[in-house]
């Protein structure tokens, strides 16, 4: 309909109206045009809604993780600390019960929190984009360098240490099958055992200090989060 009136305007030399005719079709196209992008950033905007929404969930998980982390092992720096000094003054005179508590409780070291499975889907499907706020997307990697250095930083300091802190463990496995002084004397000197505890006490507090840090990371991507949530 249009191309015939367009048609007719030409042949009757109206360049008014095939002015008109040309401003009606290009108003078209690009009415069409902001129609379909204003349709597009409205459905962005809903997928970007919508990984806030699951980050939020995976770092509030992750970071309740944490504090649960943080919660079990601070109590334990004192017992720790109990268990030196039990072995120091001599280690074949030392309570049982006091020892099978440390066993028990303090002698586990909680794994580090790993990545938000959102985060790492968004970064192997290269979404990363969606998320408009500059500063989120700059805590995001933030915090997951920090966590995959802390995950490294774990596991390398776990095989240093099991050498030297091997007494400590075949003193575990023989306390309950002899008598002390035969597991004391089994699983190595007093020596052995002021170095292997000591050892242990500086990585507990250690990897302690560490999980502060990694709740810290997550605290404040969280925070980020919550401030996406609320506009």
């Amino acid at each position: 309909m249009l191309l015939r009136s367009l048609s007719k305007h030409v042949r009757d030399q109206n360049w008014f109206a095939v002015f008109l005719d040309f401003f009606i079709v290009v108003a078209g196209i690009l009415i069409a045009f902001q129609i379909t992008n204003w349709s597009e950033a409205r459905s962005e905007a809903v997928r970007e809604q919508k990984i806030i929404e699951r980050l939020h969930s995976d770092f509030e998980a992750l970071g309740r993780e944490v504090d649960e982390k943080i919660e079990f092992m601070e109590p334990l720096v004192g017992l720790i600390e109990d268990t030196k000094q039990l072995i120091i003054n001599d280690p074949t005179d030392a309570d049982l019960e006091r020892l099978q508590n440390f066993y028990e409780t303090a002698f586990t070291l909680p794994n580090v929190s790993g990545q938000s499975d959102t985060y790492e889907q968004l970064i192997s499907s290269g979404d990363m984009n969606l998320l408009a706020n500059d500063q989120l997307r700059l805590e995001l990697v933030r915090h997951a360098s920090f966590t995959d250095r802390f995950l490294f930083q774990d596991q390398a300091i776990r095989e240093w240490a099991r050498p030297y802190i091997a007494s400590i463990v075949r003193l575990r496995s023989l306390m309950d099958a002899m008598p002390m002084d035969e597991a004391i004397t089994e699983a190595g000197s007093k020596a052995d055992f002021i170095v292997a505890i000591d050892m242990y006490e500086n990585l507990f507090v250690g990897q302690l200090e560490l999980q502060k840090v990694h709740r810290e990371s997550f605290s404040k991507v969280t925070e980020i989060l919550e401030q996406e949530q609320s506009k």
